[in-house]
């Protein structure tokens, strides 16, 4: 294939590893739409709603740096194969677990899958797209995450009321095994040549030492991955316990507290193409100066959602959903853009294995942490805490830019 028709396919490809980040989030952030009827089924807290989350994305964090090295080895398109066929047929597997233990085990099993899509798919926008287009793409990929998040927080209720949450997961697993069929009959890897579209692999990029011994990347890193990480945390602990917060603490019925919650996740996908819009463009490339605004935006929606009254005017909820899935939803595809940035396309998927191991930290940590503060404190610190994490990411953020204008000028 020419460098033309390369260009062209590009966007099949792109159009491939959204439509598989879209499967796999269905999967992913389907316990918040899921928890009233899981609580009901199983009697369990809400600390134990969130230990699902944790138990999906510990596994992910296990997996993220042996998963993002065999794409750098074996490529993007077996290991996505590999990996919607592992989520989806172990989250159709959901459907068996008989008592919450078994629930938990399979949703870790799960994970084993998720938390490969980050390295394939970033392994793929490195090769296939310019550095001047990058960032917009990893945003439309990264739109996928709450595009699933919405269609699960539509389907997932819905399905579950009219025949069973059990019933709910076979067809989200079902959706993961189609897609993984799709991945397989069209993607390719981009051939070798002129790196027009993208970029090449290979050369000194891919040597891991050398790419680490400029200590200006590695505090680019430690970051990267820190301020990742926590925002890691507030994301899905915000997705686990939206539906449940509007529902306990403001009197939200189920069906309008999943409409919030859909609202929420179509912000996030809104945020993830603007942010990636506004780093390119906006800022020619720049992704530090983006975060460090969205995280001071990050931090005023935290504070206000903490300080809300019950009884507010019910469209000051969809605003607030609004602001933050524009935010905490929308946040990570300049992340991983620059994170991938930092390592070259030849060390792509190993770095991005590492951030995304480190990322998951913050996932494991996040619904249980906050549902437990939820349950001992009130929603009210379980808020704050989100919103001192927003803060320290912009703070971090600014401290990195310092930095390397005094090394740029020193």
């Amino acid at each position: 294939m020419n460098n033309q028709g390369n260009n062209g396919y590009r966007w099949v490809i792109l159009a491939i590893l959204t439509g598989a980040q879209l499967a796999m989030s269905v999967g992913a952030y389907s316990w918040g739409p899921l928890a009233p009827f899981l609580r009901a089924e199983f009697g369990v807290s809400r600390a134990q709603v969130g230990s699902l989350v944790s138990a999906l994305y510990f596994a992910s964090a296990v997996f993220g740096i042996p998963s993002g090295m065999a794409v750098d080895r074996w490529g993007a398109r077996s290991m996505l194969v590999i990996a919607l066929l592992s989520m989806g047929l172990t989250f159709a597997a959901l459907s068996l677990a008989g008592v919450f233990p078994a629930l938990l085990l399979i949703s870790a099993l799960t994970g084993i899958g998720y938390g490969m899509i980050n390295q394939v798919s970033t392994k793929g926008l490195m090769l296939w797209f310019e550095r001047s287009s990058r960032a917009l793409a990893m945003g439309i990929k990264q739109t996928g995450v709450p595009m699933g998040g919405a269609l699960g927080a539509l389907a997932l209720p819905a399905m579950s009321l009219a025949l069973s949450w059990r019933w709910a997961v076979v067809a989200t697993g079902a959706l993961m095994v189609v897609m993984a069929v799709v991945a397989a009959a069209g993607y390719r890897e981009r051939p070798p040549g002129p790196p027009e579209g993208g970029v090449q692999l290979g050369g000194a990029g891919a040597d891991w030492r050398g790419k680490l011994a400029s200590p200006g990347l590695r505090r680019d890193l430690l970051v990267v991955c820190l301020v990742g990480m926590l925002m890691s945390f507030s994301q899905t602990s915000i997705t686990s316990f939206w539906v449940l917060y509007l529902q306990e603490e403001m009197n939200f019925s189920l069906g309008a507290a999943g409409a919030c919650l859909t609202v929420l996740m179509a912000a996030g996908t809104a945020g993830r193409v603007s942010w990636g819009v506004v780093s390119d463009r906006l800022f020619g490339g720049d992704r530090k100066k983006p975060v460090i605004i969205l995280c001071l935006i990050a931090f005023s929606g935290a504070l206000a959602t903490a300080y809300l009254p019950a009884g507010s005017p019910g469209w000051l909820f969809f605003l607030l959903s609004a602001l933050l899935g524009f935010v905490f939803m929308g946040w990570n595809a300049v992340f991983i853009t620059l994170c991938a940035e930092l390592a070259g396309p030849g060390l792509a998927g190993s770095f991005s294995g590492f951030q995304a191991t480190m990322f998951s930290i913050g996932v494991v940590i996040g619904p249980t942490a906050f549902g437990a503060t939820a349950d001992s404190a009130g929603y009210f610190w379980s808020w704050i805490i989100l919103s001192l994490f927003a803060l320290v990411g912009a703070c971090s953020f600014v401290y990195s830019l310092r930095r390397q204008k005094a090394g740029a000028t020193g």
